[in-house]
């Protein structure tokens, strides 16, 4: 997927916290390349790649589990790569999905599973435990804790997982924080990537389009599907927008009906007409 200078750029400073009043054009050099630091920090494009899911995490409550055991027949998966004791990035991109998924009518462990898994091998349940009762609440459904899962892992688990997705990231040793940007992983119930959005906010209309994708029309209602096939995936834009030929498809039928609809009623006129004898 296209890497964005600017979005990064934001995940670096805000997540780090490296520097006060950053000014972003200071670290550019005159060629307007990256600041070295940001070179292999971000998201690869690894969209339709089949996941390995036998990787061994550790659950809020200190159980040993595999990422399999979340996934389930017609259920999609959301999932993102963050770290739980990230003082700014984390919280505002876990924020900025619950909005996200509370607009939804969906509801978490039903239509969809949620996973976030920290990239810091030094935290564990004492620190997952706590932030999962934090969203829970702010979440505000019933049932929802079989729906959200907070994982933490071994490095051995954690680089396994994230070269899988080609999620890039370093720790810095001066602000001693991880450097890395922000989004998330729609994967599908057999473990395939469907979709990846980068950045802090998610749209609900974006997260519902994808988990219907996902799902393969195994969730959401006539409605939503026919509202599917008329958007489409942009990944320029990092979302789903009207698609122009779906709109002329359906233009197209939509004639074809009145005009077969008109075609019928005037022959049956006729005919019925013939069979009175009226001319």
């Amino acid at each position: 997927m296209k890497f964005k200078l600017c979005f990064v750029l934001v995940g670096f400073f805000l997540g780090a916290g490296v520097v006060q009043a950053y000014d972003p054009h200071s670290n550019l050099t005159r060629e307007n390349k990256l600041p070295k630091e940001l070179e292999n920090i971000g998201f690869s494009d690894v969209t339709g790649k089949s996941l390995q899911l036998d990787i061994p995490f550790t659950d809020e409550s200190g159980k040993t589990v595999l990422l399999s055991d979340y996934f389930k027949k017609g259920i999609p998966v959301l999932l993102s790569p963050v770290y739980f004791k990230c003082p700014t990035l984390c919280n505002t991109h876990l924020n900025g999905v619950f909005k996200g998924l509370k607009a939804l009518d969906w509801k978490m462990g039903k239509e969809y599973q949620y996973i976030a898994i920290s990239i810091d091998p030094s935290e564990n349940e004492s620190v997952s435990f706590p932030k999962k009762q934090a969203y829970l609440q702010d979440y505000g459904r019933d049932n929802a804790e079989n729906g959200l899962h907070l994982l933490t892992g071994s490095q051995e688990s954690i680089t396994a997982f994230t070269n899988q997705i080609e999620f890039r990231y370093a720790w810095d040793k001066e602000s001693k924080q991880f450097i890395h940007a922000s989004g998330v992983y729609v994967i599908t119930p057999e473990g395939k990537v469907s979709r990846i959005f980068q950045g802090i906010q998610l749209e609900p209309m974006d997260l519902k389009f994808s988990f219907l994708e996902a799902s393969s029309g195994k969730i959401g209602s006539f409605v939503d599907q026919f509202a599917l096939f008329c958007f489409q995936f942009d990944p320029t834009k990092n979302k789903y927008t009207i698609y122009a030929f779906r709109l002329m498809q359906i233009g197209g039928l939509v004639t074809l009906l009145l005009l077969g609809t008109f075609l019928y009623i005037n022959w049956r006129k006729i005919k019925t007409n013939h069979r009175q004898g009226v001319t």
